[in-house]
């Protein structure tokens, strides 16, 4: 600051405490983050959007209109894999002095987008094998990073977690919404007339985007992957399983009865409601939940 003179340096028994503190600091800050959860977290990540996105090729394959609760299901998928890499302490930073991990970074973006677009351009013309290459690029390249990740945690000791908070009654009710959006996302798939797909998914899409202002909140995207248990989890992933087989079968085998997708619908938007309002397992003192 103009008029301000300079600190006067410190003397050197002072500057060698301020050297042991950053060691504490450091110390503090790996009691904090779970590597191998983040490891993990980046091998599940690529093999879950790799599927997802192989799957959102394959539909746009035989008819581009019909992927939309495809890449509504991505989007939502995504937000909640960022909260999952908060709880783990995971952030997104680019490690100092390593102009090769940038290099692999811009390569790898290059490769998945570069695919995707040629792909897009005549896909009549593509042979069905060529729309799984994006996504093999994409769990190749996150997958990597997860057992890179994972290979320079060996022999570590497992951080220690704190007790989870209880799940927020907020992140309850943005659980059963969330169920609520996808079961209608699955019902659009089988309503046939591509404009009014087009409306309801873009109608979704629309409250998705808003419900991303409450992303600091316990009702916003990223709190469901912070407070989500295994029961939560296991939902969703069945949910996308059913999504995902929903979407395919009608593309390639035709169109289902539209009781079935009201059933697939209502099974969608139960796994998660019923998820929502699961009791919590008691922790006795002493033991984390």
């Amino acid at each position: 600051m103009q008029g301000s003179e300079p600190l006067e340096p410190p003397s050197p028994e002072v500057a060698r405490l301020f050297l042991d503190e950053i060691e504490v600091i450091e110390q503090r800050r790996e009691e904090r983050i779970d590597r191998r959860a983040v490891a993990w977290q980046s091998i599940a990540t690529a093999a879950v959007t790799a599927a997802i996105f192989t799957a959102y090729l394959l539909v746009v394959r035989a008819e581009s209109s019909a992927a939309q609760p495809l890449l509504f299901l991505l989007l939502v998928t995504s937000q909640i894999i960022a909260g999952v890499g908060e709880r783990n302490g995971l952030q997104w930073r680019t490690p100092r002095s390593k102009w090769w991990y940038t290099v692999f970074i811009v390569l790898f973006a290059l490769a998945v987008v570069g695919t995707f677009f040629a792909l897009l351009i005549s896909p009549e013309a593509r042979p069905m094998w060529a729309y799984f290459i994006p996504g093999a690029i994409m769990l190749v390249g996150f997958g990597g990073i997860g057992v890179v990740q994972l290979w320079k945690a060996r022999g570590s000791a497992p951080a220690a977690r704190p007790a989870r908070d209880p799940i927020p009654l907020a992140t309850r009710i943005a659980t059963a919404s969330v169920g609520l959006l996808l079961g209608l996302a699955t019902l659009s798939i089988g309503i046939g007339d591509d404009l009014t797909t087009s409306i309801a998914t873009l109608v979704l899409m629309m409250i998705v985007v808003g419900w991303f202002f409450a992303w600091r909140t316990d009702a916003g995207p990223a709190a469901l992957g912070r407070y989500w248990r295994w029961p939560h989890f296991l939902a969703y992933a069945l949910t996308v399983v059913v999504m995902v087989w929903a979407n395919l079968q009608t593309v390639y085998s035709g169109p289902m009865a539209t009781s079935t997708y009201l059933l697939f619908g209502a099974l969608v938007a139960a796994l998660l409601i019923g998820s929502a309002v699961l009791p919590e397992r008691r922790v006795r003192d002493g033991q984390r939940p």
